[in-house]
């Protein structure tokens, strides 16, 4: 797959290339040397210059509140707001400001905007844990639960698929646990069986996603299926991220899928945007099956219309790996789906999804799924 391992380190070089530019600005260098009264000193002599200059405004908030001086830093947030009233690194920079400045209810009061408007913002864990109220001394387990937010999450889900071509039709079920931890790590394990073809397969996985530094992440999952008919017996991935200002996120991953038969290796190269409550993300997929390189392009669009309710779009194009009886082949495929998840009291949601695959020349897959989950 030599093709693959020459785009991830370009990936790379691309990343550590914005990071250096936005390190070169003699203001950032200032910032990445704690220099904060000299970037302070900077940003100000910019805005006398330039005093419609948002992002200097908004850098020199951040520089401020870093300076202990965050109650200075609240009407540089407000007066951004005012204009950009859906930016959500000014409202999460405005809630941490008024958490800083005593301001709780204020920071609070951010913090509960910034998940309905945007609930994958990187720092949002944090600033929760910063909103969180003291839990008092011998307060007890209860208390202490009550005090920081819910960070677990158990769920089954149950998967119908119709195939045309007279094809006896598909069957899956999964129950998974997961979460994340004070220090921001997340976590899952699942079990799965898959009825497929007349036969049965049942098996495990597990990921963890670890914060490397503020703006890096790295995602590890494996899982495997011992014994499997169709499924593969084991597979491993990698993903690395890194989170611009403004929402962008770009990611690279490395996937090896073992089968009976046939090794799959493929690279996948990713890009996301935020905005207020929306995502849009796009992955380019290079895949070797058994000496075959093919390519594929994955679309998201989503919508996070309550602190953990969402609805999104999938769209995907190209070639990829697919299963021909028990055989791995690649094939073409085009496919669209729509799924979301709807909280309907205070610890539960539906997790539902419905779609349509067509395999190249072997079969069309309509399916649904449904789930429920529960927070504790």
């Amino acid at each position: 797959m030599s093709a693959g391992r020459l785009l991830l380190p370009l990936l790379l070089a691309v990343m550590v290339t914005r990071v250096s530019a936005q390190e070169t600005d003699p203001v950032e260098a200032r910032i990445v040397a704690e220099d904060y009264a000299g970037a302070e000193t900077l940003l100000r002599a910019r805005l006398v210059e330039a005093p419609g200059d948002d992002r200097t405004r908004f850098q020199l908030a951040r520089v401020l509140a870093w300076q202990q001086r965050a109650d200075e830093a609240v009407p540089l947030y407000q007066a951004l707001l005012e204009r950009e009233p859906d930016n959500a690194d000014y409202l999460f920079g405005l809630a941490q400001a008024q958490l800083w400045s005593g301001d709780s209810a204020g920071g609070r009061a951010g913090v509960t905007r910034l998940e309905r408007l945007a609930p994958a913002h990187p720092g949002l864990d944090g600033l929760r844990r910063q909103a969180a109220p003291p839990v008092p001394a011998g307060g007890g387990l209860a208390q202490a639960r009550a005090a920081t937010p819910r960070t677990r999450e158990v769920g089954y889900a149950f998967r119908y698929d119709r195939l045309t071509r007279d094809l006896a039709a598909w069957r899956g079920e999964r129950i998974d646990i997961g979460g994340r931890d004070s220090d921001g790590r997340a976590w899952y394990a699942a079990a799965a069986r898959e009825q497929r073809f007349g036969l049965s397969d049942t098996g495990i996985e597990a990921g963890v996603a670890l914060p490397l530094a503020s703006r890096w992440a790295l995602q590890l999952d494996g899982g495997g299926w011992p014994g499997s008919d169709f499924q593969p017996r084991w597979f491993g991935d990698m993903r690395l991220q890194y989170a611009f200002d403004g929402g962008t996120v770009l990611a690279s991953s490395l996937r090896r899928t073992r089968y009976p038969d046939v090794t799959v290796e493929r690279l996948a190269l990713a890009v996301e945007q935020y905005w207020g409550d929306w995502r849009l993300g796009y992955t380019f997929n290079r895949t070797d099956v058994a000496g075959n390189r093919v390519s594929g392009h994955d679309v998201a669009l989503d919508r996070y219309y309550r602190d953990r309710d969402s609805i999104g779009l999938r769209l995907t194009s190209g070639s990829e790996d697919a299963l021909q009886g028990t055989d791995v082949v690649a094939t073409e495929v085009r496919a669209l789906g729509l799924q979301g998840r709807h909280g309907f009291a205070d610890d539960w949601a539906l997790q539902w999804g419905v779609g349509y695959v067509r395999q190249g020349a072997f079969y069309d897959r309509r399916w649904v799924q449904l789930g429920l989950r529960r927070a504790f």
